[in-house]
């Protein structure tokens, strides 16, 4: 079962994120790292957003806006919350995650299993779960990603294989930085500054950087519909704010690259590599911005202070864009994403090919189009 803190943190994540996409303004003073952007339009030429025609499939747009628009789901998704609701909602979310936990834990499936073991608080139980989850899809390198990241969480590591998991991702995952990046952590933390070097110049020339983002957010949003009678919008909203509690430790990341970058010049190249690898192929804002920083703390470290100073302006555009994109926020625009299964996949399948901030892009110019075609769907 989910430790009251660890469903407080999960459920706080969901809210911060849920807010984030259905529209409630963010603190403009706020300098911590910043939840998914909204869905906005705007930003860049809609030709040059635009994929193939059908990405977003024009039917379904124009229903799920008329729904949308129809149904109240606005007013419901702006009105303010009282403690008691929000109470209520964390109890529910509790005994779903007790229920789906036990449920998934007898399941054949492996991906029942993973899930399982990430709802489950204890640490021996969820290393047991992922074991027998690993014993039936030994290849699966999105398992076996999750079951080192798991792995290396405070409290579980004397409970697991983790080096013998750490090996098999390598065999399995090893073109992905974020694969090589966590095990340069996992070396870092128990000493082996060495080894660590190592992984994190495997990581800081991988082909892909990839953390399952959206991976996750599939796998939670079918274990919900597996076993919960919610309706798709709830499961979708549900699995985005389960998933942005399991993202990586990005922290252990910085960490060790500042401490070491700062002592070492082949530690701060590897780390710089390694940002400017995820700048340019991560999927997520969160890596992303994480990569941006990676490089400055790491040119800093070499003594670059123009290059730092470039990289710094590359931060400070992206948070002012992000600043921008709430002042023109659609509310319809973000919950069309969550209006059905279509869309929902059609948005993920938009984020692993062009990253996340081009996909609420994207979307949101497929949108705009739409209702320049056809004015009569717009919300009043």
């Amino acid at each position: 079962m989910t430790s009251p803190r660890r469903l407080l943190a999960a459920a706080f994540v969901a809210l911060l994120v849920l807010a984030t996409f259905l529209g409630f303004r963010e603190n403009p003073n706020d300098t911590g790292i910043v939840a998914p952007t909204p869905i906005t339009a705007d930003v860049q030429p809609a030709e040059v957003l635009l994929g193939p025609i059908g990405e977003f499939p024009e039917e379904e747009l124009r229903s799920a806006l008329t729904e949308v628009c129809s149904t109240g789901m606005l007013e419901s998704a702006d009105k303010e919350r009282t403690q008691e609701e929000i109470d209520e909602q964390i109890d529910a979310f509790n005994e779903l995650e007790l229920s789906l936990s036990e449920r998934l834990s007898v399941s054949s499936s492996a991906e029942h299993l993973h899930l399982a073991a990430l709802l489950e608080d204890n640490p021996a139980l969820r290393v047991e779960l992922l074991d027998r989850a690993i014993s039936r899809s030994p290849s699966d390198p999105f398992l076996v990603w999750g079951a080192v990241q798991i792995c290396s969480e405070s409290g579980n590591a004397a409970h697991c294989p983790l080096r013998d998991w750490e090996q098999r991702l390598i065999i399995v995952d090893g073109q992905n930085s974020e694969s090589w990046v966590r095990v340069a952590a996992n070396r870092y933390a128990a000493g082996e500054h060495d080894a660590a070097l190592e992984a994190m110049r495997y990581a800081s020339t991988a082909a892909e950087s990839r953390a399952y983002w959206t991976e996750m957010i599939e796998m939670i949003e079918r274990g919900f519909a597996a076993g919960s009678d919610y309706a798709f919008a709830e499961r979708a909203g549900m699995a985005i704010g389960f998933a942005a509690s399991e993202l990586p430790s990005y922290g252990d990341y910085v960490t060790m690259c500042e401490e070491q970058s700062a002592q070492s010049v082949d530690w701060a190249y590897a780390c710089l590599a390694y940002g400017e690898l995820v700048e340019n192929q991560g999927k997520t804002e969160m890596g992303v911005s994480i990569g941006r920083s990676l490089q400055k703390l790491a040119l800093e470290a070499l003594g670059d202070l123009e290059k730092a100073a470039e990289v710094e302006q590359r931060i400070q555009a992206r948070r002012q864009e992000r600043l921008d994109s709430i002042k023109d926020f659609n509310s319809a625009t973000a919950r069309l994403v969550f209006s059905n299964p279509t869309l929902f996949s059609a948005y993920l399948a938009a984020i692993r090919s062009d990253g996340e901030e081009i996909a609420q892009r994207r979307i949101a110019a497929e949108i705009e189009r739409l209702l320049e075609q056809r004015p009569e769907l717009a919300c009043e």
